[in-house]
């Protein structure tokens, strides 16, 4: 018997949304709501970003930290936010001062962990990943401070590091999570 690809993929879906309910049961039935709430997702190109993701409303906000709060290291920072009922959900992307193509990305991954794990945060899971080419971590993390649970992702780019992150003091809806980290693309 031939399955098409296009019930694969939905299978294939479905069958990861079950594995998520069931293994961290905070996957639940999207309300009329969430359904018309997705609808308000937006593309969002930052200004030399030379990314796209979708944002969970047009309503972003641009968080640029002072050359005095960035590591000596990094030449400059772009941070874009944007909040989406109780979760926030960030990009931001930072250039090295320094040619770090010689340096193996695992070490700059760990140094961009260690930096985001400072003021009380604890680290409850990463893992590697790749976006195509470039090498990247998804990690989670709890921030007592705040008070919340931070989701990201990180990719390094030649001489760019990406940030992406999601943080809520509720449980998220993973789909939400989901659709966020799978539509950042990089762009020529």
């Amino acid at each position: 018997m031939h399955i098409s690809p296009k019930v694969d993929a939905r299978n294939s879906q479905n069958l990861n949304l079950t594995e998520l309910s069931t293994s961290s049961g905070i996957y639940a039935q999207p309300s009329t709501e969430d359904i018309a709430a997705a609808s308000q997702w937006k593309e969002f190109s930052p200004d030399e970003g030379k990314s796209s993701i979708l944002m969970p409303n047009g309503d972003i906000s641009e968080m640029t930290p002072d050359k005095s709060e960035m590591h000596e290291g990094i030449e400059s920072t772009k941070m874009y936010l944007s909040i989406h009922a109780t979760d926030v959900y960030m990009v931001s992307y930072a250039d090295f001062k320094n040619d770090v193509t010689q340096i193996p990305a695992s070490e700059l991954l760990n140094f961009a962990l260690q930096g985001m794990l400072e003021d009380g945060k604890k680290l409850l899971s990463q893992q590697n990943i790749n976006l195509g080419a470039y090498p990247g971590k998804e990690i989670q993390m709890w921030d007592e401070k705040e008070g919340m649970t931070l989701t990201g992702r990180i990719f390094i780019v030649n001489q760019r590091m990406y940030i992406l992150l999601v943080g809520s003091d509720k449980n998220p809806q993973v789909s939400d999570i989901r659709k966020f980290f799978d539509s950042f693309q990089l762009m020529q």
